[in-house]
């Protein structure tokens, strides 16, 4: 027998249904594409606290900022290898 492809579906509080309704009606975008939009920004969130945690990790081990800085520096200079200055 073949399974037929079901439609994505989420559900919501109705305080958040009413906030993804109101910011609809004021932006003329579709409910799929704002929750797309704020599914992307959370995201982005998560990554940037991801690496606000791991950078604080590395900054309470001297030996690994130590390589980290060093390995830095050698892309530093790659960043500007056959650049003039002017």
């Amino acid at each position: 027998m073949e399974r037929r492809e079901s439609k994505p579906s989420v559900r919501v509080n109705l305080a958040a249904k009413k906030k993804l309704e109101k910011i609809q009606a004021q932006t003329d975008r579709s409910q799929t594409t704002l929750l797309d939009r704020a599914i992307d920004l959370l995201e982005r969130e998560t990554l940037v606290q991801q690496m606000e945690a791991d950078f604080a990790d590395l900054a309470n081990d001297h030996d690994a900022l130590r390589k980290y800085n060093e390995l830095s520096s050698v892309f530093e200079g790659a960043a500007t290898d056959g650049l003039r200055n002017e």
